[in-house]
């Protein structure tokens, strides 16, 4: 057989086992996805911060809303998936009640800090309060999550109001939480994207 015949071939498996070798490669942004939840914002340990005191275990649902009217599916789900954290019931095993829901988005404004919320700190701007805490990501990510069209990426807690009944006693305690939850959030999306400040 003719040398110049099998060059094409021979190019063509190199570049095979490129593209697979990259998509194997494990990344912070797989590595994280696989080992926690809500799309690799939260360690099972840090997800459970955040409940109304009567127990049952965690379960997360990562939901993306029904897309059926959209030509593409998105290649990377965080910007369409809000993450559900519930607490099973004790009674019944096939009922949970939400405890609270984590949600990233890309915006050009961010949102005033309501009348009593604190300053998040750790690093990065935005709030926390009872009902809901907010931060803003690092600018480069909005970038590096390929959403250079928006000034900001936020990351919103929205709290039940199952769980602020629940914790009606001890608010301290559970701004705590939630400042613990939304920073964790933040500190693992920069790891993924590797937006860092």
């Amino acid at each position: 057989m003719n040398k110049k015949y099998l060059v094409l071939p021979a190019a063509l498996a190199a570049a095979a086992a490129v593209v697979a070798a990259v998509s194997l490669w494990p990344t912070e942004l797989k590595k994280l996805r696989e080992q926690n939840l809500c799309l690799g914002m939260l360690t099972e340990q840090t997800a459970g911060l955040i409940q109304d005191g009567k127990g049952g275990a965690v379960v997360v649902e990562e939901s993306i809303p029904d897309s059926s009217g959209s030509a593409t599916k998105a290649a990377d789900p965080i910007f369409s998936t809000i993450c559900f954290v519930s607490r099973k019931n004790a009674d019944d095993k096939s009922s949970a009640r939400l405890q609270y829901t984590l949600d990233v988005r890309p915006t050009d404004t961010l949102n005033d800090r309501p009348k009593g919320a604190t300053p998040v700190k750790g690093g990065l701007t935005g709030w926390v309060d009872r009902r809901q805490s907010e931060i803003q990501l690092p600018d480069s990510c909005a970038k590096e999550m390929k959403r250079p069209d928006a000034r900001y990426i936020t990351v919103t807690l929205k709290i039940s109001p199952v769980t602020l009944v629940g914790r009606d006693w001890d608010y301290t305690s559970l701004m705590k939480d939630s400042r613990t939850v939304i920073l964790e959030a933040g500190e693992n999306l920069t790891k993924q994207y590797d937006c860092a400040g």
